[in-house]
């Protein structure tokens, strides 16, 4: 089966040092080569620590990032050889939920207006049906009756209602694909189950694929159907969600999972975390090798000089690791951990 969203080799770079003074500059690549693939009604979620490339990986994926190297094929389509009327067909199909609601709507633009100007870019309703269509759309992501938001600017609504607002935007236009950049992560605990759960119910009741972008594990595994694990701008293991937390095959990955809060207070205490050493290292100087080796604890002399391949793994996964193979002597996953102090 054809992936309905498929990535390879991307990359993407920004220049540094420049300014008025001076030229050019060193190049950072915020993403190093990545591969991903995204099937029809699929929830793959895109996980790591912040400055990975997760946010960068979905600007470029959503046209608002040119890549600098690789490939993104819709739907078999090279996205960069499209026409203009076949591009806005992808631009209509391939929408995006930004991190902050506060940030991304016009504050000078009402709910309606928000709504309507991208109904009457793609033409999904006649003029006269623009009303009932962004009250229907405020009503299906739970902002009910939406007949009586639609005049409202976003100083009016609290943060979670904006989210639901920019989450209508997304899906005003009937998309294929749904690229979610950390949309609870701006939202106080007591909305974002709600949200998770509206995305939940778009995905299931729209057909929608969707790539959910975050750096907390603990929603992951009853939202996606696979995971990606992101490091230092690349891919370092990928597979399905429950093999992957499991028994994850890179020693990141394992390190993500025994990170994972642990809400009971008692085995939180009696659990020995060992934290991960180090910093992230520096996108504009990463080290040579395996990028997680000066920072991993099974690290050998390979791992400081040769950068490890991605492998396939048992249960449908990859792993970039030289010693994935090893991973039941070393790695700890989050039910493991539980098990053992419990």
């Amino acid at each position: 089966m054809t992936p309905l969203l498929q990535v390879e080799g991307l990359e993407v770079g920004y220049e540094t040092g420049g300014g008025v003074f001076r030229r050019g500059g060193a190049g950072v690549r915020a993403v190093a080569g990545v591969d991903l693939a995204l099937n029809a009604g699929e929830v793959l979620a895109l996980v790591g620590e912040s400055g990975c490339g997760k946010t960068t990986v979905a600007r470029a994926l959503v046209g608002l990032l040119r890549p600098s190297a690789g490939r993104i094929r819709f739907a078999g389509r090279d996205v960069e050889a499209l026409g203009r009327d076949d591009r806005l067909a992808w631009r209509r199909a391939v929408q995006m939920v930004f991190q902050d609601p506060f940030d991304s709507l016009n504050p000078r633009k009402t709910a309606l207006a928000t709504l309507a100007q991208p109904l009457r870019i793609h033409r999904i309703v006649p003029r006269a049906e623009l009303r009932r269509e962004a009250a229907r759309l405020l009503d299906r992501v739970g902002l009910s009756p939406g007949a009586a938001y639609l005049n409202r600017y976003p100083h009016q609504f609290s943060g979670g209602q904006r989210q639901r607002i920019c989450i209508a935007r997304a899906i005003a236009v009937r998309p294929q694909v749904i690229v979610a950049d950390e949309p609870v992560s701006a939202l106080d605990v007591s909305i974002r189950a709600q949200i998770l759960t509206l995305f939940q119910e778009l995905s299931r009741d729209l057909g929608l694929a969707t790539i959910f972008i975050t750096h907390d594990l603990t929603v992951v595994r009853s939202l996606s159907d696979r995971v990606a694990v992101m490091y230092l701008g690349r891919i370092v293991e990928e597979g399905p969600t429950d093999a992957v937390f499991a028994l994850p095959r890179h020693p990141y990955t394992a390190a993500l999972l025994a990170a994972s809060p642990i809400p009971d207070p008692v085995l939180a205490r009696r659990l020995l975390r060992r934290p991960l050493g180090g910093d992230v290292p520096s996108p504009a100087d990463p080290p040579g090798g395996c990028a997680f080796h000066p920072r991993c604890a099974h690290a050998a002399a390979i791992c400081g000089t040769q950068r490890p391949v991605p492998q396939p793994q048992p249960g449908g996964g990859m792993s970039a690791c030289h010693f994935a193979a090893d991973a039941p002597q070393w790695a700890r996953p989050h039910d493991r951990i539980l098990e053992e102090v419990s």
